[in-house]
């Protein structure tokens, strides 16, 4: 089964920093970049803003399994 992200971590500016990935384990955004760069996080894509690779849920007609929707860890 694909690796889900289940939970989130903001900055003080509301920017995703972390993400808790559906087999429990934590990683920094650049790492989950890296993941979803490497196949490993296929339900996602990359956007860039001001420089900064962010993952975004691809497109479906759920919101509920959107990143910002997910709980803050």
């Amino acid at each position: 089964m694909a690796l889900r992200i289940t939970g989130r971590r903001e900055d003080k500016n509301g920017a995703n920093t972390h993400y808790r990935l559906s087999d429990g384990r934590i990683v920094t955004r650049a790492e989950a970049v890296r993941m979803c760069e490497n196949g490993k996080l296929p339900n996602y894509h990359i956007y860039e803003r001001d420089g900064i690779k962010y993952l975004r849920d691809n497109p479906d007609t759920s919101e509920k399994d959107n990143i910002d929707n997910q709980p803050l860890i």
